[in-house]
């Protein structure tokens, strides 16, 4: 058996479940904020528009999205384990497949409804660079025209990348921001821009994570500065991209 295999088939018990607790959805809701501000100005104005989260995990996004009014909204993800769990907590369009398989099938058998949103959170960087550029290719062919994808994966950039390079043992590569604009660009997406993902402010606590995150910030782009001569670096453990077909 592939370790991918064996890894995902228990992933919520062996990997997700010892960092957090398991989902529900008032753990879920606890999110709400925080993908508004990262996500949330990305989205189409059409509440109508098809998207899909290519390794939607136990499907929280995919909630909140059903929330704030895209009903026409889809996740698939290899795990059977979280695909479980989603639909135990009545997470509907949920899909277990693997994310190749299903989107290759759909472009052969010439059944796809293209996408105006694929969405690819925290997935990327469990591929190797070849199976990384298959996946952006079947992506782009995926997804209509002027349609965007919205890409969120480690910054190797981060003082600390490491913690979640290998933090995840199906982990194969971290990235920057210029090496994931590199990747993009190979298939001719456009309009790509790259963002971190300092601490939202929804609370006193985080208000003060927020203050102390600037101050941290400051020093490294200093540092940065002094020694390079410039300071155009994400410093945040991940990073947000977004481009457009």
């Amino acid at each position: 058996m592939d370790y991918r295999n064996k890894f995902y088939s228990k992933y919520i018990s062996s990997h997700t479940a010892c960092l957090y607790s398991k989902p529900t959805l008032k753990e879920i809701k606890k999110q709400f904020p925080i993908w508004q501000k990262y996500f949330g100005k990305f989205l189409p104005e059409n509440k109508d528009a098809k998207i899909i989260e290519l390794g939607c995990g136990s499907g929280g996004f995919i909630y909140w999205f059903k929330q704030i009014g895209y009903q026409v909204a889809e996740g698939v993800d290899i795990s059977i384990e979280q695909v479980e769990i989603a639909k135990k907590l009545g997470i509907k369009n949920i899909y277990q497949a693997d994310i190749k398989n299903f989107l290759n099938n759909s472009i052969t058998n010439n059944s796809i409804t293209k996408y105006d949103v694929v969405i690819m959170r925290d997935i990327l960087e469990h591929f190797t660079k070849d199976e990384i550029l298959d996946i952006l290719e079947l992506v782009y062919k995926s997804l209509k025209n002027n349609g965007i994808i919205i890409i969120q994966v480690p910054n190797a950039e981060n003082p600390f990348s490491g913690r979640l390079r290998y933090g995840d043992f199906t982990h194969e590569i971290g990235f920057t921001a210029n090496s994931v604009r590199q990747a993009l660009l190979i298939f001719s997406f456009e309009n790509i821009a790259v963002y971190g993902t300092p601490p939202v402010i929804h609370g006193i606590k985080s208000f003060i994570r927020f203050i102390l995150w600037k101050i941290i910030e400051f020093c490294l782009r200093f540092y940065v500065i002094i020694e390079t001569g410039s300071g155009k670096m994400i410093f945040t453990q991940n990073i947000i991209v977004i481009a457009k077909k």
